[in-house]
């Protein structure tokens, strides 16, 4: 077990390597020579000495390769003890099938030893350091270099590499180099046991084809006939793979919508929340304002977006009440100012002696990097607030609020503070409808229980079809959110005083089938 966490092992169900057998038999797979270079307990080699002519089996600790060789014997099987971050740069062997679930290891937990051998594969394919961020990574492009001309890859591999960021480049690289990619997806988790959401990647090039992206999505592992597939020929490059759920006239679509509203970075100035660099000891409750005395030196901040109640669009003053008498915390201290301690009240004096000899991991709060390079340690920098507030994470639907009661945030929300020609209640309006909720899906990503995230960049991207509401469109808004309406009522609202100015209602409803499945991913409902 010790060599299984080391390793970031996550063993196959017998299903999911059948259910791979029989994909690369319809794709009438070359099993000539085949490597499984994560081989583990072996568990991929029954079903695929059935169908290779040859294995080798690639492992890194000595017990699993001692068990393989005592099972697996004779001269189908080549069962080898070797790291294969060496054995990918070291061997001459090609493959016609290279096959497994590769170590899912972060970056941060590989050794150094592992970690430069990962750069050197990366970089000898002209791919930046950057890139390598995972186990998982290096296995892909190590296995790229072994491949005999028209091999296949077939990994199974996190959902996240069909969509974060530092993948990107990697993603770009793959579609250069194969001109067949397909993903395959499943509603029913393939590990139910742990919080890891997994795909399917099958890489190859097939000879005559045109360069695609396939997309299809299963009920299980234990089914044949997916129940949606989509495939991707114009829209190459894909940035994020994802969204290869859409088709390729659905994405064309929505970037041609996407190209005609303005773009959130265009109506005002937009910029993160404020950085405490110890959040539990610089933001206080209630309580703990009058039990330190410090009512004069604190400033309203909203931590987090769960402190808001979910069912409004307005940080008003009645909301701020509500989350103070909740006694969560809710006020900053505002000392950058006060650099001479002894001048605070005795209560606060003693409260942040406390607090600075408070270990952060190893160190004291005071040492840390954000707190040792401002003077006074205590003193958060305090940055301007927007009209607007928007929070990166969300559930169901963003977190948008015009910010009536003019709280600051933490980094977790972005403040925008919008030019005179825009009205921050109506930006909030205009952001509910099917195009740049859809965008913000598309551009998005997405974790395990359905939360979606927009990175800065992303979000100042986001298009909205701005208009200037009437207060009593406003008020109803406000009314459809507090009485919980369905999120498609809702939209439909909005999308009756923004893009229905602009788009056939035949158009419109395709917006909203691309916005349901987009969203759909999220909350398991794909293929619907």
């Amino acid at each position: 077990m010790d060599s299984d966490k080391l390793s970031g092992t996550y063993y196959t169900p017998p299903d999911a390597i059948q259910f791979m057998m029989e994909y690369l038999k319809k794709e009438q797979q070359d099993f000539s020579n085949v490597l499984e270079p994560s081989a583990g307990d072996g568990r991929f080699l029954p079903l695929l000495q059935e169908n290779a002519s040859h294995i080798t089996a690639i492992e890194l600790f000595q017990e699993k390769v001692d068990q393989m060789c005592r099972e697996y014997t004779g001269g189908l099987f080549t069962i080898v003890k070797d790291n294969f971050l060496d054995f990918a740069v070291n061997t001459l062997e090609r493959y016609s099938l290279i096959i497994g679930n590769p170590p899912y290891i972060n970056k941060k937990r590989m050794g150094k030893e592992d970690l430069e051998k990962a750069y050197v594969i990366c970089t000898e394919a002209g791919l930046s350091k950057t890139v390598m961020q995972n186990m998982w990574l290096a296995f892909i492009m190590g296995s790229c270099r072994l491949l005999q001309p028209g091999g296949s890859i077939f990994f199974i591999l996190p959902m996240e590499f069909l969509q974060v960021q530092y993948a990107e480049r990697l993603r770009e690289h793959l579609e250069k180099i194969f001109n067949t990619i397909h993903i395959i997806v499943f509603q029913k988790a393939l590990f139910p046991k742990i919080e890891q959401e997994v795909c399917l990647v099958y890489l190859t090039n097939k000879r005559y084809a045109e360069r695609h992206i396939r997309y299809e999505i299963y009920e299980d592992c234990r089914k044949r006939v997916p129940i949606q597939e989509n495939s991707i020929r114009w829209n190459k490059p894909l940035k994020k793979w994802s969204n290869a759920i859409l088709d390729d006239s659905d994405i064309s679509l929505l970037k041609n919508a996407m190209n005609r509203y303005p773009r959130i970075k265009n109506m005002g100035q937009i910029a993160p929340g404020i950085v405490t660099g110890g959040n539990r000891y610089f933001i206080l409750s209630e309580e703990m304002v009058e039990k330190y005395q410090c009512r004069e030196f604190v400033l309203p901040i909203v931590q987090k977006a769960s402190y808001i109640p979910k069912n409004i669009i307005e940080i008003s003053e009645e909301v701020v009440k509500e989350i103070s008498l909740n006694n969560k915390p809710l006020y900053l201290l505002n000392l950058s100012g006060e650099k001479d301690i002894l001048r605070l009240p005795i209560a606060l004096q003693k409260y942040l002696n406390w607090a600075g000899d408070q270990k952060v991991g190893d160190i004291p709060l005071k040492d840390c990097y954000k707190c040792s390079t401002r003077m006074p340690w205590y003193g958060v920098p305090i940055v301007k607030k927007g009209e607007v507030v928007f929070f990166k994470r969300y559930g169901q639907l963003p977190r948008i609020y015009y910010n009536s009661a003019g709280v600051h945030t933490t980094d977790a929300g972005y403040h925008i503070r919008l030019m005179d020609e825009f009205d921050g209640e109506s930006l909030v309006f205009c952001f509910f409808n099917s195009i740049t909720l859809a965008q913000c899906e598309f551009d998005g990503r997405y974790y395990g229980g359905g939360v979606c995230e927009l990175v800065p960049t992303e979000f100042k991207d986001i298009v909205v079809p701005y208009r200037r509401i009437r207060e009593k469109d406003k008020e109803k808004l406000k009314s459809l959110f507090k009485s919980g309406e369905p999120v498609d009522e809702i939209v439909k609202f909005v999308n009756e005083l923004t893009i229905y100015r602009d788009y056939e209602a035949k158009q419109i409803h395709r917006f909203e089938e691309i916005r349901r499945v987009l969203m759909g991913r999220r909350d398991g409902k794909i293929g619907f």
